[in-house]
């Protein structure tokens, strides 16, 4: 029967195929999936300025003001709809040179919160796009992942260390990145990007990240809470994301090898003590607090496979971001960090999970849901 499924889906993405050869394409035509989000919304400008063609689909379900200011810019288009949303998902990628798939129910809290939804568009929608790029015939295709794959270990992970994940978030990352590496053919080019742990603020501030949390706790209530102190993270800003999309994105296909890359920099693993001390020290009125809970992950992650292939070395530091969210909050520019636009599982909780109306919509994701044995309980 999944076979049958998943055949019918197939032939349903040949029917719509309507999209020009790659030799009719202008070779500067990119899909933004998730491009209003709180990396895609950086992003989306970076590319522009780059001189880029963009698309954006992106169901709005935190707003359109991450890019409202842009929205009339000329080589922009937007496609709002639902990634799960076959003819959505058609009409967005055709005639694109690249997609950038940044969609994704993010956080461990988010996804917890309704397993289902996050289990469709975390992953079945990964496979939806991926059927539907290698359909259209789009060459290179690049996916955000996560450094929290790797769970918890004492090793400094590369991208040859076993992933070990400890979340349904981190599962649904690992299960797409089998679906994009079993996808690999001569003619299509899947990238992998695990993420450290982003912070900064961008066009859709989040303050559900630990950097920007803290920042703004100290700030607001001068208290900094250390949850598991001794846990390593490696941190990115959000900024620095964005520029390592461009790079990968500017890779021949020769270059590309395995495909995965760890998205960060050596120079920016830390315990998450070590980055309550930076808080303090840029905000000398707050205390800390430590607090003890369950939480098993704990990675180092070793960054020199996009340094060595890619050129690539973060260009803020920690501080840098401690800085900007200090002068955000001081300032007034971001009145009240609680509002739950700022915070994913929050904003969830008010509004509710994005549905997915359309009875076709559903059998495709319900094909698609199905995968590693490990998610097959959680569809059911």
């Amino acid at each position: 029967m999944r076979t049958q499924n998943i055949s019918m889906v197939k032939r349903l993405i040949s029917q719509l195929h309507l999209g020009p050869s790659p030799a009719q394409r202008s070779g500067n035509v990119v899909l933004v999936v998730g491009g209003a989000g709180y990396i895609g919304s950086t992003l989306v400008r970076d590319l522009l300025k780059a001189g880029w063609r963009v698309r954006v689909l992106d169901n709005l379900l935190y707003g359109d003001s991450a890019l409202r200011d842009i929205m009339a810019h000329p080589r922009l288009e937007m496609v709002i709809g639902d990634c799960r949303n076959l003819r959505n998902v058609v009409r967005a990628v055709k005639g694109v040179d690249a997609v950038i798939h940044l969609a994704a129910i993010v956080g461990d809290a988010a996804c917890g919160r309704d397993p289902r939804t996050a289990l469709e568009i975390n992953y079945a929608a990964t496979r939806l796009l991926v059927e539907v790029a290698k359909g259209e015939q789009v060459g290179r295709f690049l996916f955000a992942s996560s450094c929290s794959v790797y769970g918890a270990t004492d090793e400094l992970a590369s991208e040859e260390t076993e992933p070990r994940p400890v979340s349904l978030y981190a599962e649904t990352k690992v299960d797409s990145e089998i679906v994009l590496q079993e996808a690999r053919s001569a003619t299509f080019h899947p990238v992998i990007l695990r993420l450290a742990t982003v912070f900064g603020l961008s066009n859709r501030p989040r303050f559900d990240l630990a950097v920007n949390l803290l920042t703004a706790k100290a700030c607001s209530e001068g208290v900094i809470t250390i949850f598991n102190g001794q846990s390593w993270r490696p941190f990115i800003h959000v900024q620095d994301v964005s520029r390592a999309f461009m790079h990968l994105l500017a890779l021949h296909s020769a270059q590309i090898g395995t495909g995965v890359f760890n998205v960060g920099d050596s120079r920016m693993n830390y315990r998450i003590a070590d980055v309550g001390e930076k808080i303090r020290s840029a905000i000398s009125t707050a205390r800390i607090e430590t607090v003890a809970v369950d939480d098993a992950r704990n990675y180092r992650v070793s960054f020199d496979r996009i340094s060595r292939v890619a050129g690539f070395q973060s260009s803020l530091t920690l501080e840098d971001g401690i800085d900007e969210i200090r002068t955000a909050v001081q300032s007034g520019s971001i009145r009240d960090y609680r509002d739950i636009y700022y915070d994913n599982q929050k904003c969830l909780e008010h509004r509710g999970s994005p549905v997915n109306e359309d009875e076709l919509d559903q059998r495709v994701m319900a094909a698609f849901s199905v995968g590693p044995k490990a998610r097959v309980a959680v569809a059911s």
